[in-house]
């Protein structure tokens, strides 16, 4: 396979994996505000804005809007061609590297992706939005869910599937921590009789925001709280957004493209993943908050990081 489609392969379905994780963040605070208006984080943030914290987009925000109540943050967040952060930029840097490797995707994906594009340029997104914003997301997440439908069912299991893999699911682990942790302070708080109900909307919420709450209940059983939650989307093997099943669909997937085995490495990827991979298996979630649930996500993210680069030293030309 050519550097160059590779490159196109992994990011396309990076931003994409990034656009549907905005629309449901957005979603999402939407509805807890509704549910509980006097919900916020310890310093004071609604939950739409603390995406801008999670996407790491605040100060560009502030820059750049006069208004900084809701309505600015979801138009920043949503359709801002001068925020790469948001929808419509990710889902425009998704269509441009789609396009480049539209022969490996086939026509019903490269289909999907460029109608997604010229939807949120249009004026029916805009109506859409001001009418519903929750119906205008759901949209999104919808779309972005077929388009990986269209691949998943359509693509051999070769390089180019495998580099779609490892472009979705290393998103998925970068998102995980970056949610996580900006979530953590409320999640490891002690709670008492005068706020537990606060304490269940925030960590339900925080399932939601993963599409894990019915899979959550289904596992756990027992009452939403916060060494449940933080065991089942970083541990869980089975759920497939909980960080560990991602790390290990990365590690599958870089095997494949190398052609390596679980004794020895090909590369410095392969490596990372490899040890955050054995990390996750064996570690109880009691370390995790032993060792501090803040550090321990720092962790997963700088090694997302390292990975990243990686793939691009080792896979890509630039």
């Amino acid at each position: 396979m050519l550097s160059r489609v590779a490159e196109n392969l992994f990011w396309m379905s990076r931003y994409l994996e990034r656009a549907e994780n905005v629309a449901r963040l957005l979603d999402i605070g939407l509805y807890l505000e509704l549910d509980a208006p006097s919900l916020a984080v310890e310093d004071g943030s609604s939950p739409v804005e603390i995406a801008l914290e999670i996407l790491s987009c605040r100060e560009l925000f502030q820059a750049t809007r006069t208004s900084l109540d809701r309505g600015a943050v979801l138009d920043f967040l949503t359709f801002d061609r001068a925020n790469p952060q948001s929808i419509l930029s990710m889902i425009a840097r998704a269509r441009e590297n789609a396009r480049g490797a539209q022969e490996s995707l086939g026509v019903d994906a490269w289909i999907e992706v460029n109608r997604l594009y010229l939807y949120l340029c249009g004026q029916r997104a805009q109506k859409r939005f001001h009418a519903s914003p929750s119906s205008f997301y759901s949209r999104i997440k919808q779309s972005c869910i077929l388009f990986d439908g269209l691949l998943h069912n359509t693509l051999p299991r070769d390089e180019v599937y495998h580099f779609v893999q490892l472009g979705r699911y290393l998103e998925r682990v970068d998102v995980m921590g970056r949610i996580l942790h900006a979530k953590c302070l409320s999640l490891t708080q002690g709670s008492n009789d005068a706020n537990l109900a606060l304490q269940i909307v925030r960590w339900t919420g925080l399932l939601r925001s993963c599409s894990a709450y019915a899979a959550f209940l289904r596992v756990e059983r027992d009452r939403v709280e916060p060494l449940g939650v933080i065991r089942f989307l970083v541990l869980n093997p089975d759920f497939p957004r909980a960080i560990r099943f991602c790390v290990a669909c990365c590690r599958e997937s870089l095997q494949e493209i190398v052609g390596g085995d679980d004794d020895e490495y090909a590369n410095e990827a392969e490596r990372l993943l490899g040890r955050l991979d054995g990390e996750l298996r064996y570690i109880d979630v009691g370390e995790i908050f032993e060792r501090g649930l803040v550090p321990f996500l720092d962790g997963v993210k700088t090694t997302s990081s390292k990975v990243g680069l990686e793939i691009q030293h080792s896979f890509f030309l630039s």
